[in-house]
């Protein structure tokens, strides 16, 4: 049986989806159970924490209220180092289906990005894939000029996906713990590294 943590600030989502999984079978027994789960960067450490063994797979949501869910991938690495664990799978699940913003959270560490769009049996190819060693993610989310990620810098990046989450400057800078001026050099050189004039001309980046 797949062991499978689930990382979302949305408790309907959370119920929906572990109820879900745990009701998947296969000749008559569960493939999955859920070992735990969390709402927010805090509570997803603590969890982990505390589990032993860690679990097959953590199913992690990007928005977890006004945190960033990514930055939970670092946190559960330095636990797996310390306790001399293999990392879990990560599949990240969320409602962005930016190209950008997956590319960073594969970078991070994410084994496989689905969209809560999706069909749900996306999810269960997702968790199949990285159990047997792959990254799963759908090619309409591929990014097609791959370039721009060397381009721009992992911090721009960062800033190009809020960008194209509608978030303003100021959200940008308080997200990231930056100034406004600073998050306004970093689009300046965003503009000049993707030939965009405007705010507008980063959604059509792909």
């Amino acid at each position: 049986m797949i062991s499978i943590v689930l990382v979302d600030d949305h408790p309907l989502a959370v119920k929906g989806i572990g109820a879900w999984l745990q009701g998947t079978k296969s000749n008559g027994e569960s493939r999955f159970t859920i070992v735990g789960t969390a709402g927010n960067l805090e509570e997803a450490g603590s969890l982990l924490e505390k589990l032993d063994p860690l679990p097959d797979i953590i199913i992690l949501d990007i928005s977890l209220g006004a945190e960033d869910g990514l930055d939970f991938i670092p946190v559960l690495k330095e636990i797996c180092t310390k306790r001399k664990a293999p990392l879990p799978g990560i599949l990240v699940c969320s409602m962005y289906e930016d190209p950008f913003l997956i590319q960073r959270a594969v970078d991070a560490g994410a084994a496989a990005y689905v969209s809560k769009s999706e069909e749900s049996g996306e999810i269960i190819a997702a968790i199949e894939a990285v159990m047997d060693g792959q990254t799963y993610i759908n090619d309409k989310y591929r990014i097609h000029n791959p370039e721009l990620w060397t381009f721009l810098s992992r911090r721009e990046n960062e800033i190009v996906s809020m960008v194209r989450r509608s978030m303003n400057n100021q959200q940008i800078a308080e997200q990231l713990g930056l100034s406004i001026r600073t998050v306004e050099n970093h689009l300046a050189r965003i503009y000049v590294k993707t030939g965009a004039l405007s705010r507008r001309d980063l959604f059509d980046l792909h």
